[in-house]
């Protein structure tokens, strides 16, 4: 109990800390450091950031219900890795320190009151939140693994066409490219790196012909070499991608084709729901 209130206050666990040091009690001290390697995210969503400043460049995010390791703390940031293994700094303020953290393994694809892409769990049947509420979904919830056809990974994409682009971003509240595929892929327990190239060379063994592209296979783009963009294959050179907003269409030497995605164009992987888990 005594380490669930500490966790429950920043700045207590923080004052706590300092004062086992200064009285060299070295079993609060190890409780305290138990504490602080979990850190879980309570807003929606909480912005991360190359370097433990606001001026440093967003890189990604962090969020509701998620359970990032904490590297390293500085004043009020924290330095973190999440399950992907990718490494940002955010503030103190998004969340907490827990020792042990309740594991979230649903995903919200409403849109409302949470964000699709939010992490809540299952307790008695009833969907609940890491800050205790209960939730009736108009839509229910996704189990992570409960996902095994590329017909349903393409459904709820398709839920989500209209939503906004955001750099780093990994909900509906906003996405960009390789975060919007990272977040549906989700759904089938596969958990795919953060960036796009980082995407591309995770199935860089399974590179085919894109006009021959099944539903859920991957098409990158990019220039100088360089991957920079990811979308989900439709279907040949069809897909479903982030770009300016979610939304579907075609690379195809056709009129209707979106010609600059056409000519970023670099090559299609073909994904096996099972080659990622």
């Amino acid at each position: 109990m005594y380490g669930f209130y500490i966790a429950q206050n920043n700045q207590i666990l923080f004052e706590v800390y300092l004062i086992a040091h200064l009285m060299h009690l070295p079993e609060l001290i190890f409780l305290v450091k138990m504490i602080r390697k979990n850190f879980v995210i309570r807003s929606l969503v909480a912005p991360c950031y190359s370097k433990p400043s606001f001026s440093s460049a967003k890189i990604t995010e962090a969020v509701f219900g998620e359970i990032v390791e904490v590297l390293e703390i500085k004043d009020s940031w924290i330095h973190i890795k999440q399950k992907d293994d990718y490494k940002s700094w955010l503030k103190n303020y998004y969340g907490t320190f827990e020792e042990n953290p309740i594991e979230c393994d649903y995903i919200v694809i409403d849109k409302y009151p949470l964000l699709f892409g939010n992490k809540i769990f299952k307790k008695n049947q009833l969907y609940k939140t890491i800050n205790g509420l209960n939730y009736d979904f108009r839509k229910k919830p996704i189990r992570i693994g409960a996902v095994n056809e590329f017909e349903q990974v393409l459904s709820y994409a398709k839920s989500l066409i209209g939503c906004p682009y955001r750099w780093g971003g990994k909900t509906s509240g906003g996405f960009d490219c390789s975060g919007f595929v990272q977040t549906i892929f989700l759904l089938t327990g596969m958990l795919l790196p953060r960036d796009s190239w980082q995407q591309s060379e995770k199935f860089n063994h399974s590179i085919i012909d894109g006009k021959i592209s099944k539903p859920g296979d991957l098409h990158f783009f990019g220039s100088d070499g360089k991957i920079s963009h990811v979308g989900i294959s439709t279907g040949g050179y069809n897909l479903i991608h982030c770009q300016g907003w979610v939304k579907e269409e075609s690379f195809e030497d056709i009129d209707s084709a979106n010609k600059k995605l056409a000519d970023m164009y670099m090559h299609t992987c073909s994904v096996e729901l099972n080659s990622a888990r």
